[in-house]
């Protein structure tokens, strides 16, 4: 892709929920909340996160590991141990929902495919929807199960449909957290059962987690407290949530139990408060009670003592663009995605953006295609960088097309 030379810009940020700006002006303008090109740093991961994990109030956490990431953010706001590999029980689910979540946005199931029940999968021990073998449950109905009652069973069906059988659904798991970066886990099964060699840690669980609430399915059951599901034969098995925090925690979002002798009690949940999301992991707490203290201690530690500001809005144009070669001739552009600033309460600074986006682009242009940047400024140092991108393709004009636009511009 040609463009034309960089137009640096910045941006006065004058509302800080939104794109509400004072306007564009040249880089290095006199103007308050200008960003100067020259004067801008770069702000490194640890950066981000000095001072937050010491944070005075920080609660006290008993069990084995501890993790709070902030979901629209990515920010972390507490951790403790929580690099360390431990078994995690049925926590595994999240990277099992996490593969079968993938393979409904890739279009190779469907909520509404009917899924045939093996003798393996019907065999399963541990919790389960107690499936009949032989008998054909609807994907809707198996992912149901697995989110609400944590269904084995259901958990063996799905790996055996997705991917062929458990061996080849349980490789795909391992390439999920990967590719997520999470490289403190390894899984064995798509269950949680006890198996040797199986592993994960809190941080690497709040990632998964972060990312199955992306999908559009994730919201379909997470909430639901107790339901009855009925089985082809007409049998009814009546299904309670295991995470009694849907009920007493007030804007709970979901989340996944865990428990085995080995690993002891475990919660991943999710909350909200405005643009707050926080995600708290807790694995190996002494008793079901304690990691549900816990888990809402966390909680309510990102709720009290930090705010998230929308600063970039995807759904906000930033600039319009000229178009070369092509009809139109010119385009909008828009931030790939959201930008949420988070900070502790009692802190302010200074936020500005600054613009990289050229004053010409030339066609073909894809919606994938990074055309620019729009960069994020907190004091003078930049704490992220957004791609910037059309939200439409862009053909190239063809030959007639092209002779067409010169005569359409000589008659005027």
């Amino acid at each position: 892709m040609k463009t034309g030379k960089i137009l640096m810009t910045a941006l006065a940020v004058t509302t800080i929920g939104g794109m509400a700006v004072a306007g564009n002006l040249p880089c290095c303008a006199e103007n308050a909340g200008a960003v100067c090109a020259t004067s801008i740093t770069r702000e490194t991961t640890e950066d981000q996160n000095v001072g937050i994990q010491n944070y005075p109030n920080a609660p006290t956490i008993t069990a084995k590991a501890g993790f709070l990431l902030e979901a629209n953010s990515g920010k972390i706001l507490f951790a403790q141990n929580a690099q360390q590999h431990l078994p995690i029980a049925s926590m595994t689910k999240i990277a099992t929902l996490g593969v079968i979540y993938e393979a409904l946005a890739q279009g190779k199931i469907s909520m509404d495919d009917m899924v045939m029940v093996s003798e393996r999968a019907s065999s399963m021990g541990g919790s389960q929807a107690f499936l009949d073998a032989g008998s054909e449950y609807s994907v809707r109905d198996l992912i149901q199960s697995i989110v609400v009652a944590s269904a084995n069973d259901s958990c063996v069906a799905m790996a055996e449909y997705v991917c062929g059988s458990v061996e080849n659904f349980v490789q795909r798991m391992n390439t999920f957290a990967k590719d997520l970066g999470c490289h403190d886990t390894n899984f064995v099964n798509c269950t949680g059962l006890p198996a040797t060699g199986a592993y994960s840690c809190a941080q690497d669980i709040a990632k998964m987690y972060q990312k199955i609430m992306q999908s559009p399915h994730y919201a379909d059951f997470n909430q639901v407290w107790m339901y009855d599901l009925k089985h082809p034969s007409g049998r009814i098995t009546g299904l309670t949530n295991t995470n009694k925090l849907i009920r007493r925690y007030q804007g709970c979002l979901g989340g996944k139990t865990g428990f085995t002798n080995e690993a002891g009690h475990c919660i991943t949940v999710a909350a909200e408060r405005g643009d707050l999301q926080p995600i708290a992991v807790i694995i190996g707490a002494g008793n079901s009670q304690t990691r549900f203290n816990e888990s809402s201690a966390l909680l309510d530690y990102a709720c009290q003592n930090f705010e998230n500001r929308l600063v970039v809005d995807a759904s906000q144009p930033l600039q319009t663009v000229r178009l070369k070669n092509a009809v139109a001739e010119q385009i909008d552009v828009y931030p790939a995605q959201n930008y949420y600033h988070l900070t502790p309460k009692d802190q302010t600074g200074n936020l500005a953006l600054a613009l990289e986006i050229p004053e010409t682009v030339t066609a073909p242009v894809a919606t994938t295609t990074d055309l620019g940047k729009v960069m994020v400024t907190e004091n003078g140092k930049v704490v992220a960088e957004i791609p910037v991108r059309a939200n439409s393709a862009v053909e190239r004009a063809s030959y007639w097309e092209t002779v067409q636009k010169i005569v359409s511009k000589s008659q005027l």
